[in-house]
């Protein structure tokens, strides 16, 4: 009877030691359900056919311009001393800009107006650049984008970019 006894005082352990571990397929069934619905919930809600009022317009695309319908706009020149430890490299740059032929007179005017303030922002910017930043083609194309994208920026607040290149005709490094 003792023997019977303890069988049953095993079993009884044994059936509530198992039913506390489970198994761990509903626990990854109920994750691959919920990972499922989270998916498949953008894909069934209607798409909302107004744009929120907070939502920038989309910029015009942008064409290059006839060489005949723009003009060039000089700057002026600026010597900078580069961002290099001893102070030895300088970079000397004069800078054209190529914009449409019947906005010439308003963005002459813009420019004199901003001089001051364009002419500070190239200095600051030239003289944290180090010499490598500069050098090559890849320099001078980042250098001039930036230059067009601030100055488009300053002069024209609607955001509609009135420069459409930057041109150097003088850019010396020693």
């Amino acid at each position: 009877m003792a023997a019977e006894a303890k069988k049953n005082e095993d079993e009884a352990e044994g059936a509530s030691g198992s039913a506390g571990k489970g198994s761990p397929i509903p626990w990854i069934l109920v994750t691959l359900l919920c990972g499922g619905m989270g998916v498949a919930v953008p894909f069934l809600m209607p798409p909302s056919s107004e744009a929120p009022a907070d939502e920038p317009k989309p910029q015009p695309i942008f064409e290059p311009p006839d060489p005949d319908d723009t003009a060039f706009v000089p700057f002026e020149s600026v010597v900078v001393n580069l961002n290099e430890g001893q102070l030895t490299r300088y970079l000397r740059v004069t800078v054209t800009h190529q914009v449409p032929k019947e906005e010439e007179e308003d963005i002459v005017l813009k420019l004199e107006e901003k001089r001051a303030v364009l002419k500070n922002w190239l200095l600051n910017q030239i003289s944290d650049k180090s010499l490598e930043e500069i050098r090559g083609g890849a320099g001078q194309n980042r250098l001039r984008r930036e230059v067009r994208d601030q100055f488009n920026s300053v002069l024209f607040p609607d955001g509609y970019d009135r420069i459409f290149n930057v041109l150097f005709d003088e850019y010396n490094v020693q």
